[in-house]
């Protein structure tokens, strides 16, 4: 196990945390960043998770009662220094994209949040997957059917995020800046649509394992497959 995160004990080995949830027959919620959950510098949405949502009352009470925890890194996550040159020096992460998943106590893939959401979303989404957990595969399928037919919330874009996207060059190093100063219901309405793509795989009853189900999310939805040394970043400029 990992050290306590806001009070929440973490496995950061899978095979205990499996074990555990067949112990205690709850569904496991896994964590998978970039960087390490219990380092001040890991991936941009895992410090909005400590800081947002897992100290939040009713998240907290949740994951404390009702899930296993589980994190697990993918790779480092990429830092970038900003020289001011004048002393003053800016050390940020530059990307931030993480995703929760949520697995049966055999640690089979039920459902996934991919990104940062409010807390009131993450509340439903978690009450959600503990009844998910308790589907067999073909209840699985119609709950999944039937939630991507709901509503998604469209984004709201601030001025200077769509000001960014002009240049995508110039929006690929500006971008995780202006996150950081955007409300949070920004992330959380994209978050939110790309859930809905999620689903929709696993209403056509995909049958996912947890490595695929990942690299398909990191590949497809944050377009920074594990393969890509720069995952995603290294974009020219425009000619």
């Amino acid at each position: 196990m990992s050290a306590d995160l806001s009070g929440l004990t973490w496995f950061t080995d899978f095979t205990a945390a499996v074990a555990e949830a067949r112990r205690t027959q709850r569904p496991i919620l896994s964590l998978r960043l970039l960087g390490r959950l219990d380092e001040e510098l890991s991936c941009a949405n895992s410090r909005m998770f400590r800081r947002l949502l897992y100290p939040e009352a009713r998240i907290n009470r949740m994951l404390r009662e009702r899930y296993v925890l589980h994190w697990e890194s993918l790779r480092p996550v990429p830092i970038v220094t900003i020289d001011f040159g004048d002393g003053r020096r800016l050390v940020r992460t530059l990307t931030g994209n993480s995703v929760h998943l949520v697995l049966d106590t055999h640690g089979r893939p039920v459902d996934a949040m991919p990104g940062l959401v409010t807390p009131d979303v993450f509340v439903q989404w978690l009450e959600r997957g503990l009844a998910l957990a308790r589907c067999d595969r073909r209840e699985l399928a119609i709950q999944h059917e039937r939630w991507s037919r709901q509503p998604i919330p469209m984004p709201r874009e601030s001025r200077a995020m769509a000001a960014s996207r002009v240049a995508m060059a110039k929006h690929v190093v500006e971008a995780p800046l202006l996150r950081a100063v955007s409300p949070v219901e920004l992330d959380s309405a994209q978050a939110q649509q790309l859930h809905a793509r999620v689903s929709e795989t696993f209403a056509h009853g995909t049958p996912w394992t947890v490595a695929a189900l990942v690299a398909w999310i990191y590949r497809d939805l944050f377009l920074m497959p594990a393969e890509d040394p720069f995952l995603g970043l290294d974009v020219a400029d425009p000619v």
